[in-house]
């Protein structure tokens, strides 16, 4: 029996003719049920719906996907590599119970207009949704914005067909070593300019201080994406690598490093692998900042400062 659902004031009842795992024509779906055809998160002005087209295939759907809990649902907006804010589409989903509204998710297939209906939601009561850094644009992967991720629970049971994502870190920061991953997909010059300094310096380790630098995954809690750092055992450091000089790139490595370095005990030392030897100036913005530099004075030596009038060490 389909299910009939009453509006609010005295706007007739309405039947949802739907079933689990259902494809139907999206346009065929906004003439019956109504919302708009080409959004992400659609509200209708005609039955008490709010429709949510998740895709996890693209780049608007990123955080897409099921943590065995929640379905994690990338918010709408920010095209224009701004934030994502709590408005329009955003803002009726979030709103959704307090106005009388169902949130019914869909599977859009890529390239067509067929969509898979997954079934009824409703926000976590306890945190509805999650900030997450992601690149603004897919054509400018450097520009990096917030995107909401909202974190919805099935009314019935799992939905079916919906990619698996990475569950939230809820109650405390998670921590693992692993191996430093050999490669990346799709390297840009400056990842592969990294990865060059990174793996020199690290056969510089083994070979004159018999160490090795260690890779740290961090993910903080209620954090959806992970940070990265390199970590040498030996001194208790915390090692960013910048490919370049460039001052705005020494500001993201103070950055990150002063984040990273919140999730170790003891707390460790810092240190930026550069190219070259930072100039003056350079060199008393990172003893400012307890920060020491390592470049490769040649293929098998390096240099280092030590902002706690350490020696250098070559």
């Amino acid at each position: 029996m389909p299910a009939t659902t009453h509006l609010p004031g005295d706007t007739p009842p309405y039947s949802w003719h739907l079933a689990l795992g259902e494809t139907i024509d999206r346009a065929e779906l906004h003439h019956r049920y109504g919302g708009r055809i080409h959004p992400r998160i659609s509200p209708s002005r005609v039955t008490p719906n709010v429709f949510l087209f998740t895709t996890p295939a693209e780049p608007a759907g990123l955080f897409d996907g099921w943590t065995g809990e929640h379905v994690h649902f990338t918010g709408e907006g920010g095209t224009t590599g701004t934030d994502q804010v709590l408005t329009h589409g955003n803002k009726s989903v979030l709103h959704h119970h307090d106005e009388g509204r169902t949130l019914r998710l869909f599977h859009q297939r890529p390239d067509t207009m067929a969509v898979t209906y997954l079934g009824r939601l409703h926000l976590d009561t306890d945190r509805p949704y999650l900030w997450a850094d992601a690149p603004g644009a897919p054509r400018r992967p450097l520009e990096i914005a917030r995107r909401l991720v909202f974190r919805l629970r099935p009314v019935c049971s799992p939905p079916p067909s919906v990619l698996p994502s990475v569950p939230t870190a809820d109650t405390a920061p998670q921590v693992r070593a692993e191996a430093a991953p050999a490669h990346l997909p799709n390297p840009s010059p400056a990842q592969r300019a990294a990865a060059k300094l990174l793996a020199a310096y690290s056969r510089y380790l083994r070979a004159v201080h018999a160490t090795e630098l260690i890779h740290y995954r961090m993910r903080p809690a209620g954090a959806l994406t992970e940070l990265s750092t390199h970590h040498d055992s030996t001194r208790n450091e915390l090692v960013a690598v910048r490919p370049t000089l460039a001052r705005t790139a020494v500001w993201a490595a103070l950055g990150e490093l002063q984040d990273l370095a919140r999730f170790m005990d003891p707390q460790p030392a810092r240190a930026l692998l550069l190219p070259s030897e930072p100039d003056g100036d350079l060199a008393g913005l990172l003893h400012h900042a307890d920060v020491s530099a390592i470049w490769p004075l040649d293929r098998y030596r390096f240099a280092r400062t030590q902002p706690q009038n350490d020696a250098e060490d070559r």
